[in-house]
């Protein structure tokens, strides 16, 4: 931070050269870590123009970086950052910023995942080809990054059998989160907890969500994802909720709702959709059936719209169990069918598979 803002006083001192794209990147990427979004984007914006003007290719990497990889996110679609990111991995292999150019390449990754542009076979292959040059260039924390991904994808992609679930039952992963958690590395361990909870919420193990979701709140590292933690935490406690009818869930579930809420009035086509799913299963856990209606339709509606696949497919599957609960076996029937299709597109054969065998009609 110390350095961020001595070199903002040199460029008001001395007035602006080729650094200043990094300074003013730098400093948004400050703001946006102090959720002062609006003015972390008008720096951020800054930072590009200065670049432009520069034509500056060496600090091309770092500000895509910055800008793409940390705020852009939250002012605008998650889509619209991914083609730069990955101008940011090839600008930086090109002129030698190896590290640089392999945290884009991380934030193209994360990018892709949670947005869900990508289909998952597609996703698989650029992991591998992007795996396989970190740790060419020795490159290993962004490979470590890379690997809860990989497990998601892998038992999303095929029918194998009982998914792994992640730590605890895959020895690599529990080697690389023991190392994690020995050396301090909050960033990694709060990363491989929530890909831990993405799955388990998604083939319905919720206890297991929780536990990773709780495990990750005790890393104090907060890895938001443009409100993609708060929506599987909220989630995850909801269905909790459903399942032991406790208290506790509810009072956890309303403190995401409320960061979702939040971040939707910043940037509606991230999260919008999460906010209406995550109303939706509160009004189901509070028995107000004609408004959890309403809401389910919306989220589905929201999510289409704004094109997170993944996501509208879960919203999908979870109004088919509200419809089903409910006495309404024709709506849960067209949301179950909805929500295989969906999942299909996005390419999750093995969650197609889980709900042929599981649904209850």
């Amino acid at each position: 931070l110390t350095i961020v803002f001595h070199m903002l006083y040199l460029t008001l001192k001395y007035g602006i050269c080729e650094e200043s794209c990094c300074c003013l990147s730098s400093l948004s990427a400050v703001l946006c870590r102090m959720k002062d979004y609006n003015a972390s984007e008008r720096i951020g914006q800054l930072a590009i123009l200065l670049l432009e003007k520069f034509q500056s290719r060496k600090y091309t990497s770092y500000v895509h970086c910055c800008v793409f990889g940390c705020i852009r996110g939250w002012n605008g679609h998650i889509k619209m950052s991914i083609e730069p990111l990955l101008s940011g991995y090839q600008i930086g292999m090109q002129t030698g910023d190896i590290q640089m150019a392999m945290f884009n390449a991380y934030l193209y990754l994360a990018g892709n995942f949670n947005s869900g542009q990508l289909h998952l076979a597609a996703f698989k292959k650029h992991l591998k080809v992007f795996g396989e040059q970190m740790v060419e260039y020795k490159q290993m924390v962004f490979h470590h990054l890379l690997r809860p991904m990989e497990q998601v994808v892998s038992n999303l992609l095929f029918s194998t059998g009982e998914p792994l679930l992640l730590i605890g039952r895959d020895k690599e992963q529990e080697c690389i989160l023991n190392k994690a958690i020995e050396q301090n590395n909050r960033f990694l361990a709060a990363q491989m907890f929530f890909f831990g909870c993405v799955e388990a919420y998604i083939y319905g193990d919720y206890e297991l969500a929780v536990n990773f979701a709780q495990k990750r709140h005790e890393t104090g590292f907060d890895v938001p994802f443009y409100g993609m933690t708060d929506f599987f935490d909220g989630l995850s406690f909801l269905a909790m909720a459903h399942q032991s009818g406790d208290q506790k869930w509810i009072l956890s579930a309303k403190k995401s709702i409320s960061n979702i809420d939040y971040f939707a009035k910043i940037c509606p086509s991230n999260c919008e959709h999460k906010l209406l799913l995550l109303q939706a299963e509160m009004k189901s856990v509070t028995g107000e059936v004609e408004e959890a209606s309403s809401k389910y339709e919306l989220a589905i509606s929201a999510a289409e719209r704004s094109e997170f696949i993944h996501e509208q497919a879960i919203a999908n599957e979870r109004a088919a169990e509200f419809f089903l609960q409910n006495g309404d076996s024709s709506r849960a029937a067209h949301h179950y069918g909805e929500a295989q299709s969906l999942f299909l597109k996005w390419g999750a054969q093995r969650k197609v598979d889980d709900l042929l065998m599981s649904i209850a009609l």
